[in-house]
């Protein structure tokens, strides 16, 4: 350029290369010189077009690319970009076209508009098409299926759709609540009843009003519920099966705001009532008593660390459930043949949930309160129960308390003989999982479960889960004692050999 100041390829070049660097104003400095120089060059307005939707301003991307097809209706690349918006419904699509032209230049329009009818209605603004000189653009591109996924699909990732442009000509992303001049807002007038259709803004998957609207970085937008559930089963978008693995692993599902304030606006009526059933659902999932949600897996105990690997899409929606109500509890019970999950259980208080990449997760709960089961349910694919809790049954006369204080102490005694004698694998792999025993309580009776150290002892002995189910069901300190007594001086036996 130093040399040939004039040569308008190589400022689109080096428009290209400050758009790689995210300046964007310095990339609009050159492609406006070349359209200053060649006002009837097509590309040049395509390509300025994508630098205003790669920095957000995507309005102002459209009317590019229309007039881009203005000068060329055959210029492919634009015809996918505007295609995009014809999948609009209605009142998104001439909420955008007042926007561009101003309200006085609609015309009534009835229904929900599929491309071909967003074409026709687009033809039949006569006064924005004589403004801008627009020709009518055709919605189906000749391609192949897989020619027309690939081009369709959305340019800004997930990444970039939250940035705009600084004065510099830099991007940076949007803080939390911020806005900006260039922000879509709702100040476009009011669109006549007879163009607001329900269907238009209900979720494919659900098939009911948007609640949380999320879209995907192909361009399809659900419910933010019901996209994490499909995520649950497969890594792809529910309609065009794009893949969406970086989408999953960033977790960054930022609600459609435009999408949510039209629904706000115009759906006043219909979203209180699709509130309404959602704080329902919500307060059916939060009862701990009634239809409490069940992990059929492993033996749990009050105060017991139980770490889990969640991978399975029944149990990634419990835990979300579980989180996403505030209880943060589910009941844990051990298989059984005949019933499906035993009789008797462990709440499990989540402690932490660390997401993976592709979805699974790694859940760290400690127990908490005993239950027996009631009534056996399902929902959505994993168990559920009604259930009452158990405590010990207190001992209030004083001789047998003083006995059972004493069988404490030594059945305390020889736990802690039986796992000092272990082998020093053992041992450390045990303190490594559970953490060290816990100390004898002075008041054995102080918790509506007994001492910790039982159960600690009870998690870390090898005993057939039947047994220990039969331990985790007495109500009675001293019954349980016995039991592990009985355990202890068989393995202790065993130890001597």
């Amino acid at each position: 350029l130093s040399s040939d100041s004039h040569d308008l390829m190589l400022r689109i070049y080096r428009a290209e290369s400050y758009v790689g660097l995210q300046e964007y104003k310095t990339a609009i400095e050159d492609l406006n010189f070349v359209i200053s120089k060649m006002p009837n060059w097509p590309e040049v307005y395509f390509r300025k077009g994508k630098v205003l939707q790669d920095s957000g301003f995507v309005g102002d991307a459209l009317q590019l690319f229309l007039q881009c097809l203005a000068l060329d209706e055959d210029f492919l690349p634009a015809k996918l970009e505007v295609e995009l918006w014809y999948s609009l419904s209605t009142v998104q699509f001439i909420l955008l076209l007042q926007s561009l032209g101003g309200s006085e230049a609609l015309q009534p329009v009835s229904g929900s508009l599929n491309r071909a009818q967003s074409a026709h209605a687009l033809n039949s603004t006569k006064d924005l098409a004589k403004e801008d000189g627009l020709k009518r653009v055709s919605s189906e591109p000749l391609l192949s299926g897989q020619e027309k996924g690939a081009l369709l699909k959305r340019k800004l990732s997930f990444s970039e759709q939250d940035t705009v442009v600084c004065e510099d000509g830099r991007n940076k992303h949007k803080k939390q609540g911020e806005s900006t001049k260039r922000d879509m807002t709702l100040a476009f007038g009011t669109i006549p009843g007879d163009l607001i259709d329900v269907s238009d803004f209900e979720c494919s998957l659900c098939m009911r009003l948007f609640f949380e609207p999320v879209t995907t970085p192909c361009g399809h937008t659900f419910c933010k519920g019901c996209l994490e559930r499909c995520l649950d089963h497969a890594p792809q978008c529910p309609l065009c099966k794009e893949s969406l693995k970086e989408y999953l692993a960033s977790r960054k599902y930022s609600i459609t705001e435009l999408l949510e304030e039209l629904i706000m606006k115009y759906l006043s009526d219909e979203l209180h009532e699709r509130k309404r059933i959602h704080a329902e659902e919500t307060a059916e999932h939060s009862n701990l008593t009634k239809n409490v949600p069940m992990f059929v897996c492993t033996m749990a105990y009050p105060t017991v660390p139980c770490p889990l690997h969640v991978f399975e899409p029944r149990y990634r929606l419990m835990i979300r459930r579980s989180m996403e109500t505030g209880t943060k509890q589910f009941g844990m019970c051990i298989s059984d043949s005949q019933n499906g999950f035993a009789d008797y259980g462990c709440m499990l208080q989540i402690r932490n949930v660390h997401f993976l990449p592709d979805g699974r997760s790694v859940v760290d709960t400690v127990g908490g309160k005993r239950f027996r089961v009631l009534r056996r349910g399902m929902k959505d694919g994993y168990c559920t129960a009604d259930i009452e809790y158990l405590e010990d049954v207190k001992v209030a006369d004083e001789e047998e308390l003083k006995k059972l204080r004493e069988l404490h102490n030594l059945v305390y005694n020889q736990a802690c003989s039986w796992f000092q004698n272990l082998r020093n694998k053992f041992r450390t792999q045990i303190l490594q999982h559970f953490g060290p025993m816990p100390d004898r309580e002075e008041n054995m009776q102080a918790m509506p479960n007994g001492p910790a150290w039982c159960w600690w002892l009870l998690a870390v002995l090898p005993v057939d889960p039947r047994y220990q189910l039969s331990v985790l069901s007495m109500m009675s300190l001293k019954d349980r004692l016995i039991k592990i007594q009985h355990i202890l001086t068989y393995f202790s036996r065993d130890q001597s050999k």
